[in-house]
């Protein structure tokens, strides 16, 4: 939420980290500071899979598709190449899904490095709470249900929760998933390759991790509640305006069928 699709860079852009960190920890901002660093386009997987390009929407299914079954060489292979495809021309990768591939994205990639953002407990639960309860009203299914991104997204949802289960035996993002995320990325990320970033922290310590320099201009804040509850208003508006229309075409048939039908009848 918050944040359009980025469009890739050139063919051969250096892919330079993975954003391992969970939804709501500062991904977004995360996003804009390592797109100035690295002078660069971010992958937000996120926003990617459920509104970028329909290519990008496509591949990101198969592989959360894939990812969960992937016994065999050829599976790998198949599914290195579905992420390094929908990951050509961007320096880094941020947000869900992606942050849930971490170990199968340092295949693909194994010189860059994982970047996790991280914050309390405490806070990081009221936020991702707040956005659940965004998300999971009743009726926003039905609001929206003739925008073309509820489409991709029934899809989306249980192909996440496959990879979540597989995971973290979780079917969502509860209370206790960022701790098992965490504890999954110190378990299977190199210590030397594994680095944890608070957003609150600024540019000094990101910069130090990346080895650049402190740009000079002020460190981006992105995707705040204001900024998620201004999106899905947004979502609210457009998936009403959008019954309002379907219902003016289905008014408009009706009428005209009903004055063909009394012609006919006379």
């Amino acid at each position: 939420m918050g944040q359009a699709p980025s469009q890739p860079g050139p063919a051969g852009t250096k892919f330079r980290v993975i954003g391992a960190g969970m939804s709501r920890t500062g991904t977004k901002t995360l996003n804009e500071a390592l797109s100035i660093l690295l002078d660069g386009p971010v992958h937000d997987s996120g926003i990617q899979s459920l509104g970028g390009p329909p290519e990008h929407q496509q591949k990101w299914v198969d592989i959360m598709e894939l990812a969960p079954r992937a016994r065999t060489f050829a599976d790998e292979k198949k599914l290195d190449y579905l992420l390094s495809s929908v990951l050509e021309g961007y320096v880094a990768t941020m947000d869900c899904p992606a942050a849930t591939l971490t170990p199968e994205l340092m295949r693909v990639y194994p010189d860059a490095i994982v970047l996790c953002t991280t914050r309390s407990q405490e806070s990081w639960w009221r936020s991702m709470e707040y956005l659940n309860g965004l998300m999971g009203t009743w009726y926003l299914p039905l609001i929206v249900l003739w925008l073309r991104k509820s489409q991709i997204y029934g899809v989306w949802r249980v192909r996440f929760q496959q990879i979540m289960i597989w995971r973290y035996g979780d079917d969502k993002i509860l209370e206790g998933t960022k701790q098992k995320h965490e504890d999954h990325l110190r378990a299977v990320v190199p210590p030397e390759k594994l680095f944890w970033y608070n957003v609150s922290e600024g540019w000094e310590p990101l910069c130090k991790i990346l080895g650049v320099p402190v740009p000079d201009q002020p460190f981006p804040h992105n995707n705040n509640k204001s900024d998620a509850h201004k999106v899905y208003r947004e979502h609210i508006v457009a998936g009403l305006a959008a019954w309002v229309f379907m219902l003016a075409i289905v008014t408009m048939v009706v009428y005209y069928a009903s004055s063909w039908m009394k012609r006919w009848a006379v």
